[in-house]
């Protein structure tokens, strides 16, 4: 019976380090910037980073490095969508990395990406086509097929990051984040 009773506990308490570690984020990059981008949406709109932001309370920017993310990245805009797509204070954005993709290849995989997302999703995809190292860098690459996820303030600093599949215990923390930055707005 006691034995039984550890084996609970001990459980319990390695569910509640889990669930505090990914609702936590990984907070490396707090306070760090994120790299400039100057590009254009699927929509054919131009877009500048962090400048885009600067009228926000917050920008949740989701990574995508390779074509095996796709899946996770597609998982976290989907919630976050939900949320935030009719949003005035928060802007969010999906950022393919394509910068090491060799120029006769990229405009296939360019087109691959834009042709599997939905066409509501267009204006708010932006590839990135150079300084994949500092946003490698900024996220704490690890894993290829991991999607990476940002909070930003207004001026484009990190406030809150994780990686890897969207759950519903990374998606609260990711919201509490928003929530936050949206309150210290509106001070």
């Amino acid at each position: 019976m006691l034995r039984g009773v550890k084996v609970s506990v001990s459980r319990c308490l390695v569910f509640a380090l889990l669930a505090i570690s990914g609702a936590r984020g990984l907070d490396c990059a707090a306070g760090e910037r994120i790299p400039e981008v100057h590009g254009t949406s699927f929509a054919n709109q131009a877009v500048s980073l962090p400048a885009e932001l600067q009228n926000k309370a917050a920008g949740i920017l989701v990574l995508g490095f390779s074509r095996g993310s796709r899946d996770a990245v597609t998982g976290w805009a989907t919630r976050i969508a939900a949320d935030y797509r009719t949003s005035n204070v928060v802007a969010y954005y999906e950022l393919p990395v394509v910068a090491s993709v060799p120029g006769f290849v990229r405009g296939i995989v360019l087109r691959s990406i834009k042709s599997s997302a939905p066409e509501r999703a267009h204006k708010r995809i932006v590839p990135i086509t150079n300084d994949e190292a500092g946003w490698r860098q900024i996220v704490h690459y690890g894993e290829a097929d991991d999607a990476y996820l940002l909070v930003v303030d207004s001026a484009g600093s990190v406030v809150w990051q994780t990686q890897g599949q969207p759950t519903d215990v990374s998606y609260a923390a990711l919201k509490q984040q928003v929530e936050a930055l949206k309150a210290k707005g509106t001070k």
